[in-house]
This record gives C-alpha cells, sequence and structure tokens, in this order.
C-alpha cells in the first residue's frame, strides 16, 4: 500500500479492505482518509503486521493476511527532523516544565491552558524543541503572528538555513518552522499539509469554528499543541478538539500563579446610577424586549435560546423590535453617561499607571477618546497606527489607551498594570483574558487592578454576574 498526501486527505493506493476510516473514492478508484489520521493510519499498519505474524491464528486467518500482505511505503511526509536548541537558555518555570512533561506523556498530542502571561509562548518552543521536526504555529491576528516570528527568530533562526517563514499578512514563504495566521493557514493547508509533523495552535477555543477546523483535518502532523487561557466555549464545540488535537493535559489558574510568576491582582466592581433620562429610555425599551423574550419563553442565556429569539427576529415584525429594544436598552447602560465621570476619577488616581480602558463598540471608544485625549485602537485602526500606538504605550509615551476588544486577546501589552471595563459581553472568555491583559509582572509587584464599571438596576449586572463568575472579586462599590 502506498500512502499520499493528497489536496489535504490521505490516498491509499492499492489498500487492502479494512482500512480504519477509509472511503472509497469513484474518481480514482482508491480508497481515501482524512490527512489527520495520519499517526493512527501508521499505528494501524504496524499492528497489522504484528497480527499476521501471531501463530495463535488460524490456519485460514493467517492465509488471509498473507494473501494480502501490508508492504506499506509512506510517500505523504514531506516534513524534515529538525535538531533545534533555543539560542537562549532559560530554565522553565515548574508548571512550563509539567505542561511540557505532561504532553509528551500523551504522545507530543493535547492541549495545555494557562492564565495570560504565564509563558505559553516558551511552551511551544520547549515542545518545538522536543519533537524535532517541522512545525507550523498557528494564531488569530496578524500581530500574534509577528509576535511569535520574532520569538521563533530569536531562539532558532541561526540553526535554520531559510530562517523562520511567514504565511500571511502579505507574505507567503514556507521553511521548516513557519508562522501563519488561521484564515492563511485554512487557504494553504490543502497544499502544505503535509509538510509538517507538529501543529501549534495559539489561542486554540477558535479552532472548532467550521472552517478553522478544517486546518488540523488536512494536516498529517502526528504531533499536536493546543494553547489557550480560555479554553471551554460556550457552544461546548471545545470538546472536538480532543479527536483534531488530543485532550487537555495540563491546566493553570490564574490564582496558582499569582504573585511570583504573574502580578497579584484585585477585582474592582463599581456601580453608577442611569439619569433620569437614561432611566426611562431603558425602562421602556428593555420592556419591550422581555415583554417577547417572556411570551415566547426563550432560554436566552443559551446558546440554542438566544439563536432561536434571533431567528424569529428575521422574520417576526415584532421580534425584530425586540431585538432592536435590546439594543438601545444596551447601548444606553453600556455608555451611561456617569459611566464618564466614575473613568474620570479612576484616570486621575491611576495618572501613573499604564491603563488599558476596555468598551463594547467602537463610538463609545471613540467618545472615550476625544473626551479624554487618549489614544485609541479599533480593528478599523491600520496596522502601522495600531503598532505605533502599543509601542508608545509600552515605552511610556502614552500611559492610557481605550479599545474595542481588539485588544482582547492576541497582544502582547506587558506594561499595563491597570484595567478599566466599561462595557463588555457576557464572555467568561472576555472577561479572563481582558484581566490577562494586565497580569505580566512589573519590576515594582504592585497588585494589578481590574474595575468593572456597571450601571445599576440594568441587564448588566446580571452579565456581569456571569462573566465573573470564577473570578475573584475584591470589592464592590
Amino acid at each position: 500500500m502506498d500512502l499520499e498526501f493528497d489536496d489535504g486527505t490521505l490516498l491509499l493506493r492499492d489498500a487492502p479492505e479494512g482500512v480504519p476510516d477509509a472511503e472509497w473514492d469513484d474518481r480514482v478508484d482508491e480508497f481515501r482518509v482524512q490527512a489527520y489520521r495520519y499517526r493512527s493510519l501508521l499505528e494501524w499498519a504496524d499492528e497489522w503486521k504484528t497480527d499476521s505474524s501471531d501463530e495463535s491464528q488460524s490456519t485460514l486467518q493467517q492465509s488471509a493476511r498473507r494473501s494480502h500482505a501490508l508492504d506499506l511505503t509512506d510517500s505523504a511526509r514531506s516534513y524534515p527532523d529538525l535538531a533545534l536548541t533555543p539560542t537562549i537558555q532559560v530554565d522553565p518555570r515548574y508548571y512550563q516544565q509539567a505542561a511540557l512533561e505532561a504532553w509528551c506523556e500523551h504522545e507530543r498530542r493535547g492541549s495545555v491552558v494557562l492564565p495570560t502571561g504565564s509563558g505559553k509562548t516558551f511552551l511551544g518552543l520547549q515542545a518545538i524543541t522536543d519533537a524535532g521536526v517541522a512545525t507550523l504555529v498557528v494564531v488569530p491576528t496578524i500581530d500574534l503572528m509577528n509576535q511569535w516570528h520574532a520569538t521563533l527568530t530569536n531562539a532558532f533562526d541561526d540553526q535554520l538555513p531559510n530562517g523562520v517563514g511567514v504565511l500571511g499578512g502579505g507574505s507567503h514563504e514556507i521553511t521548516a518552522v513557519t508562522v501563519t495566521t488561521y484564515d492563511s493557514a485554512y487557504r494553504y493547508v490543502n497544499e502544505y499539509g503535509d509538510q509538517f509533523g507538529l501543529l501549534i495552535v495559539d489561542e486554540v477555543h477558535h479552532l472548532p469554528a467550521p472552517t478553522y477546523r478544517q486546518i488540523p483535518e488536512m494536516m498529517i502532523a502526528p504531533y499536536r499543541l493546543g494553547l489557550t487561557a480560555t479554553y471551554e466555549r460556550a457552544d461546548d464545540k471545545h470538546e472536538t478538539l480532543d479527536e483534531l488535537l488530543g485532550p487537555v493535559v495540563y491546566e493553570e489558574n490564574v490564582d496558582a500563579l499569582a504573585g511570583e510568576y504573574l502580578s497579584e491582582y484585585e477585582t474592582i466592581h463599581l456601580e453608577v446610577e442611569l439619569t433620569s433620562e437614561e432611566r426611562q429610555q431603558y425602562d421602556t425599551e428593555y420592556e419591550i424586549y422581555r415583554e417577547y423574550v417572556d411570551t415566547h419563553e426563550f432560554d436566552i442565556w443559551t446558546e440554542r435560546g438566544y439563536q432561536e429569539f434571533l431567528r424569529r427576529s428575521s422574520y417576526d415584525p415584532q421580534g425584530r423590535r425586540a431585538l432592536i429594544a435590546k439594543q438601545r436598552a444596551e447601548t444606553i447602560a453600556r455608555t451611561a453617561h456617569k459611566k464618564l465621570d466614575t473613568l474620570d476619577t479612576l484616570i486621575k488616581r491611576h495618572h501613573d499607571d499604564r491603563v488599558i480602558i476596555f468598551t463594547a463598540n467602537n463610538d463609545f471608544a471613540y467618545d472615550i477618546s476625544q473626551e479624554f485625549i487618549v489614544p485609541c485602537i479599533t480593528h478599523q485602526t491600520p496596522t502601522d497606527e495600531r503598532t505605533d500606538l502599543l509601542d508608545g504605550f509600552r515605552t511610556g509615551t502614552y500611559s492610557m489607551i481605550v479599545t474595542s476588544q481588539v485588544l482582547d486577546e492576541g497582544i502582547d501589552v506587558p506594561a499595563a498594570n491597570v484595567g478599566i471595563i466599561l462595557s463588555g459581553s457576557a464572555s467568561k472568555r472576555q472577561y479572563a483574558q481582558r484581566l490577562g491583559r494586565i497580569l505580566r509582572p512589573t519590576d515594582d509587584r504592585q497588585p494589578a487592578r481590574l474595575y468593572e464599571i456597571i450601571a445599576a438596576n440594568t441587564n448588566e449586572q446580571y452579565v456581569s454576574q456571569r462573566r465573573r463568575k470564577g473570578v475573584r472579586s475584591s470589592a464592590d462599590s
């Protein structure tokens, strides 16, 4: 049997009957299997050979085996072995070493869950060194791709004849160690899925998306490592990662690392009242929304219930009005006037700190930027401008920055020690990611602070409770 990589699948030429998970392809009159089953297929072939030599089998069984003798030719693998040693030798922290050992014990497959700022990239370097094969690193954003590229270059560049490759952001260079974005990996995985033996997926909670999951499916990489601070998804699709990458092999939470490896931190919950005009508008809009939801008995806090509400709003005029009312009520609460008064107080209190102000929408972020003369970063900010602003924030040119979700993940902001949440979703992932922006330890070892400003007696209170569940809160005002 000849095993070939063909457009993101494995083509089995002259395969015997009974190959696991194989499907017949009438177009070529051969069997195929999905590329990610490469490792299990090789293991099956080894077991097949062992079984065929088992003297305990009946004469008929042995004869059948011999008549279909399996002579496997592996033409699928195109990736080289590598012998790499990081240029800068740093002793791993105890949890990084434990995570690597756990991953190796699970046959170099599985995900590691560590808080933001705890050194997941360093763990990736360890995995590349340990696996000793060509590696593809997949990340969600161009900014994070550039960060990984810089780290990989510093660690391995002089040992790689063609340097560290980049696929994405206008670059298309494939080398033995390459970093790419999810979008670019999805676009080209059918071409390059045979050229890497180790797949590292950063922010792996994105991978179960219908398009992105094709990345691991169309790669033969026998070794796979997922990295994230927030593994679970509200839609439970993280469960698919077990088959695509392997199970969670190691996990450490924020509190276990706070103090020695991450900054000590406190979360402070503040409430503000709506103005009388805001209150009247909010109650009117929210009542329209609640009446519709209650009438139709949606379980709005579940994925299925909320999707059903959205589906009805697409064809039911009353449902559409309810959705608009919900959005208007949320906007009133998120942009409450007195939040800006509280923000003004916090900005004055932390004028010597590095502060990130988080909002849920661009318009509010721009309003804050103009009101307080603070640089603003949104998804609309050009890449060069965003890079300049983040560099200025790191060096101290800017002590504060306001953003609308774009800095929630995928950006290394080591200088920040204060976060102020003015609005956000009910996602515990988003809350943990925002907390992670401020947890990298600083020289003065001062505790990091995460403020959350909530409009009292609005749905924001319930949203806040849901996203803060499991994260300690030290003060309420």
